[in-house]
């Protein structure tokens, strides 16, 4: 379980530029639920799955607690085990130069050390485990495991990316605005496969988006900001979250601020 108490960041405190990006953000986030963070530009949506990372501190009054361990002080190399970030930018979350395999193998590693990479390379088993979740794609990477990822289309990348955290296993999945670059062919596919494996694992999935038409056949919970603060938070338990069920709901708080 993952809680957020009395977050707040300020950015550029102490000068004219000071701005209030997040405010008294109290939120649990439980294993296995597929949250969705929706909002407007500057609403916070970045900064706070920034702040759960470890990317940015949250002002000195928040704490983050995984498993009622407080983990607000440790930085982005101490949590690497813990959270996976996927980003908007497909390129960002691999290396180009290297092989679709060795980008699987690249999370996996938690010392750092070269001989580790190696002997993970190395491993029979853990390139049978590749091949096994790259098949469930339909693509024929499994087949392709030594091709360097620059000669995949954007659709092959994203697939390997989903692969990838797949591979990680980590507690909480974190996805920044990545459905909304999504090949729209196989984004059906790469989202309820990763659903699939997220359930089994038991993985805390939470997603920052502008693209409200996957949150129905993929979302359990939505909760949405403005100005920084939570002015919104529903289930699926209480209501079916269609598109047209959340635009409305964003622009009813939107016209409630003019």
């Amino acid at each position: 379980m993952l809680v957020l108490s009395n977050i707040s960041k300020t950015f550029n405190i102490g000068t004219q530029h000071q701005v209030k990006a997040l405010s008294s953000i109290n939120i649990t986030f439980n294993p296995r639920e597929w949250t969705y963070i929706i909002g407007g530009n500057g609403s916070g949506k970045t900064t706070l799955i920034k702040i759960i990372m470890g990317d940015v501190k949250p002002d000195d009054s928040g704490t983050v607690l995984l498993n009622n361990s407080n983990i607000t002080k440790k930085d982005l190399h101490q949590r690497a085990h813990i959270f996976h970030y996927i980003e908007q930018n497909t390129d960002a979350n691999l290396v180009n130069s290297m092989t679709i395999y060795e980008n699987l193998i690249l999370g996996l590693n938690s010392n750092g050390s070269l001989l580790h990479d190696f002997k993970l390379y190395k491993r029979k088993k853990l390139r049978e485990k590749a091949k096994e979740i790259l098949k469930n794609f339909s693509l024929n990477l499994e087949k392709r495991l030594d091709v360097q990822v620059r000669m995949l289309s954007g659709g092959e990348k994203q697939a390997v990316v989903a692969a990838k955290s797949m591979m990680i296993k980590p507690l909480v999945l974190l996805i920044d605005e990545f459905t909304s670059a999504l090949d729209q062919k196989l984004a059906p596919r790469i989202l309820r496969l990763l659903k699939e494996y997220t359930k089994q694992y038991n993985i805390t999935v939470i997603i920052v988006t502008h693209d409200y038409n996957f949150i129905e056949d993929t979302g359990e919970r939505v909760i949405l900001l403005d100005n920084g603060k939570i002015v919104d938070d529903f289930s699926k338990r209480d209501q079916e979250l269609t598109e047209k069920y959340i635009l409305e709901k964003f622009h009813e708080q939107k016209n409630q601020n003019y």
